[in-house]
């Protein structure tokens, strides 16, 4: 079973915990509804595109627990507790973490507490909850990371502490010469043992080796609509929940997030949303082509 978590961009503080299903317009978590203004990008994103996979394939709905936080850290409170006392009691063989405010106490109670768990589930980190492992030196406590090109500058930066702070010789390269920073940030221990590198180009690595390279179809208007790369980890966080070998569900995800893209035929105003409409129809074209 799959659980995500992450965080919304909402006044609500409270945390909510339920199965996630996305209709089309509207993502449910339990029986809140969430319209498709919600379906932006972050978490929400993530959490439609896996539910969509989830369905197509029939494997078990995704289970999340997300709280509103504006910055105050209160729901990311929330949500650290709950990960630390309560998600080993719901059997989840796989967690995605998306971004959740870097409380360093919260972070690494949950990362401790999965010592102890009957069966440490596979995990995967996208968005913040990357940049806080690599900040504790946690990174091969998980098992995969989804970065983007300027992420995987921050992973590949020994020194920076904070994405602020990256020196900007690997800003310099981190579209020309990606896999020069994959391997700086396999050389300091800043990558879990899988990354899928998310850009014009996207990289499938397994312990710093690059096992797949996929740049089509190649849909240059896809760069500036919000959400794309969370879909990506969207899809492969189901393909791994339902038993699939990480580098394939990596490709799989890979090639299925650029063809959803095709098949939207987008333009730069196309919101996520309508992408996410598409991605169960390619996600099975993908698997039917392997």
């Amino acid at each position: 079973m799959l659980l995500l978590t992450g965080t919304l961009p909402i006044e609500e503080k409270t945390l909510l915990v339920g199965t996630i299903k996305f209709d089309g317009k509207s993502l449910y978590i339990g029986n809140k509804v969430f319209g498709n203004e919600m379906v932006s990008i972050g978490a929400t994103a993530m959490m439609a595109a896996a539910a969509t996979t989830c369905e197509t394939l029939q494997l078990e709905p995704p289970l999340a627990a997300v709280a509103g936080d504006l910055g105050q850290g209160d729901g990311s409170t929330l949500l650290y507790t709950y990960l630390t006392e309560d998600a080993s009691t719901t059997g989840a063989s796989t967690i995605t973490m998306h971004y959740i405010l870097p409380i360093r106490k919260g972070f690494m109670e949950f990362i401790e507490m999965l010592d102890y768990w009957e069966k440490r589930p596979f995990m995967i980190a996208d968005a913040g909850s990357m940049l806080i492992a690599k900040a504790t030196g946690s990174c091969k406590k998980f098992d995969l990371f989804t970065p983007d090109a300027g992420e995987i500058c921050f992973l590949a930066d020994p020194e920076a502490g904070h994405p602020a702070y990256v020196k900007s010789m690997f800003f310099a390269i981190d579209t020309t010469d990606v896999p020069y920073l994959i391997q700086e940030a396999y050389k300091y221990n800043n990558a879990p043992r899988y990354l899928l590198v998310k850009g014009p180009t996207d990289f499938i690595v397994d312990e710093g080796k690059i096992i797949y390279t996929i740049s089509e179809p190649n849909i240059p208007v896809l760069e500036p609509i919000g959400g794309t790369g969370d879909t990506i980890t969207g899809i492969l966080s189901a393909l791994i929940g339902g038993g699939y070998d990480p580098i394939k569900a990596c490709l799989i995800a890979a090639r299925a997030n650029r063809l959803a893209g095709q098949l939207a035929n987008p333009t730069p105003a196309t919101r996520v949303a309508e992408i996410i409409n598409y991605i169960g129809k390619a996600v099975k074209q993908v698997i039917d082509s392997l």
